[in-house]
């Protein structure tokens, strides 16, 4: 499942290289702010629009109406049988009228309907907006998971040509069958099959987000969309989703129109108008004017007033009863709906552990047989292709199975259209290990009182904000083996306790190279210290840090590592890759970003983890092709920690507060030394514990800001040094 780099090529040529596809696929969430663009999210918006015109253009009539008449007569009056008058007259009229009583009631009654209908394409612009949402999530979904498809099926049809001489010189030398041989390679045909199904995928699912989105999208690497993890774990089958669900708030709506219904009223039959008037007449003949104001009250009671009081009554409350019982059965139905949705989410969860579980036992199955290969004779090259025909079906199992849980995704949008992941850098632990809830309340508890009284004298208007970014430090932790040994044991239990106590929320792991090769031959000793930390109430990144890795011929080493370890329980993968590390030449910057760009490309596209990066300050405003290399992080959804390693914490504010205000899209954590091997111009180190404790407690105050999720601390040895960073905590907290 490993793209190498001879299977990347075709997916991420066009990035970086020019301007149009930098960046290839914007991600889903940025998709989906343009739903409304799309023509039948216009269509149903117009509709709407339309509808509450007319009804406001209706309602118009329920006020005061001008009235006004001219008229000129010729008469010929007859005085008596001998004589007679002709003569020509003018008249002009006008006047206001108000309907009041029933001719109001009835024109109320009347726009009744409209409201209805107003009501419900209402309801209904927003389900289409939901609608679409989903189908964007499952469009997103395919393109993302035929790419890996695809990535998959050409890592595995690189090992074509060496297995195909193999077996036909064990065919011919008599030492496979025929049918074996077919088999063996029959395994080709399904990717490269694969490829060609994952390439229509991403194609058809292109045209679609395309249509729905109406932006000219020019496909390339698409990076991880939010998988429901948070979704799944905080479902519940109580009723308050009902109290903002758009189609039941637009029923309800309804039966509060039914309730205050016209025609239940006792003056609905009775028509009446009032009108206020002026009349004028002019005797052309004679010249004589005359004029008179008028004010009148009109009103007409049909003759079986009781009949039709009764007959109307009966049709309001049939009415009531309609639009009720409407909006209980609806309520039912769409409860019933979210009830399955649930369930469905815990089968695709196991479902998930289950693929992933299959794919961990494919890996190992394959490492076995691969050492066996190399030191065993006979038919150990076919077992070995049988593994790996076993680990593809798993892998491409685990591709489903992620898949089922987007879909399920975009079928939760009809309830709920909130992103269900937290963001990268903030994401909690992983959907098959849920922390422990209670042991990180306990600890946020006390890193919040820590930095309480730790900046009280000198900024009491920050402690609150500074307090809420203390309880997210994060820890390098480069020498992980007394972590991996020990974090199930006794000696681990007093190490996350002092942890907790210096406000470490986040642990990132490196492995050298012996623990990598163990960790990927048999991955278990990792799982269960990865388990035991979220047991602490502690999340766990990976931690890789190779700057070779940002040039493409050694970027396969990166991906190989990604694929061997997808199984742990990470929740992230953080990158420490430093292009100044491979050239420091200023001139040299901009192209080495652009590689690191395509690296962190590919990692989004393989990992199953939010990715996080290190790096200089400076990076950030490099121009990348048309783009600064923040705006880079920000389309691939990468979260930068800047490494400000400066003493002061002005200078430290100084570095990374410009950074934060100018890109507020990115979520920033700012990484500090303490490390022993540098100067105190750079780490914190050979300070007093009061005065590192009031620099750190400095520059977190001073940076709480929306987009600034905490600090990262840098020694030589974290785990070893916990006990000096509780202390170091304590001192604030007056212990």
């Amino acid at each position: 499942m490993t793209p190498t780099p001879r299977a990347l090529p075709s997916l991420i040529r066009a990035l970086l290289l020019a301007p149009a596809v930098a960046l290839g696929l914007p991600p889903l969430e940025q998709l989906e702010t343009r739903i409304e663009l799309s023509p039948a999210a216009q269509l149903a918006e117009r509709a709407y629009e339309s509808t509450r015109d007319s009804l406001s253009a209706s309602r118009i009539g329920l006020g005061v109406s001008a009235f006004g008449s001219v008229g000129y007569g010729h008469n010929h009056d007859i005085i008596d049988p001998q004589h007679s008058w002709t003569y020509n007259q003018g008249m002009a009229g006008g006047g206001l009228s108000v309907p009041v009583l029933g001719s109001r009631l009835q024109l109320e009654d009347s726009l009744s309907e409209q409201q209805v209908q107003l009501l419900q394409l209402d309801a209904r612009r927003e389900l289409q907006r939901r609608e679409l949402v989903a189908r964007l999530r499952k469009a997103y979904g395919d393109y993302w998971q035929g790419q890996r498809l695809e990535l998959l099926a050409r890592n595995y049809l690189q090992d074509e040509p060496t297995l195909g001489r193999v077996v036909e010189l064990r065919t011919r030398a008599g030492l496979l069958l025929d049918a074996d041989r077919l088999e063996l390679l029959s395994g080709f045909s399904l990717a490269r099959r694969d490829v060609a199904a994952g390439g229509a995928d991403r194609e058809v699912a292109l045209a679609l987000m395309r249509e729905l989105t109406g932006q000219a999208l020019d496909g390339g690497i698409a990076v991880r969309p939010p998988l429901p993890t948070a979704c799944v774990r905080n479902l519940d089958a109580s009723d308050d989703w009902a109290d903002s669900d758009p189609e039941l708030v637009g029923l309800r709506k309804v039966v509060a129109l039914r309730e205050t219904n016209p025609r239940d009223n006792a003056l609905y039959p009775v028509q009446s108008n009032v009108q206020l008037g002026y009349q004028t007449r002019e005797d052309m003949p004679t010249g004589q004017h005359g004029g008179s104001a008028v004010l009148s009250w009109s009103f007409q009671v049909p003759v079986e007033y009781g009949s039709q009081r009764r007959l109307l009554a009966r049709a309001a409350a049939a009415q009531l009863s309609r639009a009720r019982l409407e909006y209980e059965i609806r309520r039912q139905e769409l409860r019933q709906q979210r009830r399955e949705l649930i369930a469905r989410a815990a089968v695709l969860e196991q479902s998930t552990q289950f693929a992933a579980a299959r794919l961990a036992a494919a890996d190992a199955a394959v490492q076995v047989r691969s050492l066996r290969a190399v030191k065993l004779e006979g038919d150990v090259a076919e077992q070995l292709q049988r593994a790996r025909i076993q680990h593809y079906g798993a892998a491409k199992a685990l591709v489903e199975a992620d898949r089922a849980l987007v879909y399920w995704y975009a079928d939760w949008a009809r309830f709920e259209m909130t992103a269900c992941q937290p963001a990268p850098g903030k994401a909690g632990p992983p959907l098959h290990e849920p922390a422990d809830v209670t042991a990180a309340q306990a600890a946020t508890a006390v890193r919040a009182a820590s930095l309480r009284a730790a900046t009280q004298a000198a900024d009491p208007a920050g402690v609150q904000a500074a307090t809420a970014v203390a309880a997210n430090r994060a820890l390098y932790l480069w020498r992980s083996a007394e972590w991996l040994n020990f974090a199930g044991s006794e000696p681990g239990e007093r190490k996350f306790g002092d942890l907790h106590s210096a406000g470490i929320a986040r642990l990132l792991i490196s492995l050298d190279a012996a623990q990598m090769r163990r960790a990927m031959a048999d991955p278990w000793p990792l799982v269960r210290a990865v388990r035991s930390t979220h047991e602490h109430g502690l999340r766990v990144e990976l931690l890789l840090g190779d700057p070779g890795w940002i040039r493409p011929q050694q970027r396969g080493r990166l991906l190989a590592i990604i694929a061997g370890l997808k199984s742990v329980p990470f929740d992230g993968l953080h990158l420490d890759l430093e292009p100044e590390q491979i050239d420091s030449a200023a001139d040299k910057l901009p192209a080495l970003l652009g590689m690191l760009a395509q690296t962190l490309a590919a990692a989004s596209a393989a990992s199953p983890w939010p990715l996080a990066l290190s790096l200089h300050p400076r990076d950030l405003d490099v121009r990348v092709g048309e783009s600064s290399f923040a705006e880079v992080l920000l389309k691939l959804r990468v979260s930068p920690t800047i490494m400000v390693y400066v003493a002061n914490p002005e200078r430290a504010v100084a570095i990374a507060e410009p950074l934060l205000g100018h890109y507020p899209q990115l979520s920033f954590s700012v990484a500090l030394s303490l490390e022993k091997s540098l100067g105190p111009q750079e780490s914190l180190w050979s300070y007093p514990e009061d005065e590192r404790r009031r620099r750190i407690a400095r520059v977190e105050t001073r940076l709480a800001a929306g987009n600034f999720s905490g600090l990262t601390l840098q020694l030589e040895d974290g785990w070893g040094d916990a006990s000096g960073l509780a202390r170091l905590a304590r001192l604030a907290s007056g212990e």
